[in-house]
C-alpha cells in the first residue's frame, strides 16, 4: 500500500535539470584550451555526450564528480631534507 504522505504530495512543475555546456565552456572552466579538452575526452578523461554528427555536449558536475574520483591532488610541497 502507498503510504497517504506520497500520494497527497506535489510535484515540482519542473524539475531543475543541469544544462549542458560546450568545449569551449569546458576549457574555460578548466583553465585549459579546447585542443586538451579535446585529448583528455580521447584519452577517456572526461566524460561526454555525443548527441549526433559532429557535436559535443558535458555536464559539469560529470566532469567534477569524474576528475575527483579519479585525479591525485598535490599541494606543492618541498620535501624535507635529510
Amino acid at each position: 500500500m502507498i503510504p497517504n504522505n506520497i500520494c497527497n504530495s506535489t510535484l515540482p512543475s519542473e524539475i531543475a535539470v543541469e544544462p549542458y555546456i560546450n568545449k569551449r565552456e569546458v576549457a574555460k572552466r578548466l583553465g585549459y584550451t579546447t585542443r586538451t579538452v579535446e585529448k583528455m575526452m580521447r584519452r577517456g578523461q572526461i566524460p561526454f555526450y555525443k548527441p549526433g554528427g559532429y557535436r559535443v555536449a558535458f555536464r559539469w558536475s560529470e566532469i567534477q564528480s569524474h576528475l575527483a574520483q579519479t585525479c591525485r591532488v598535490t599541494h606543492g610541497t618541498t620535501p624535507s631534507p635529510n
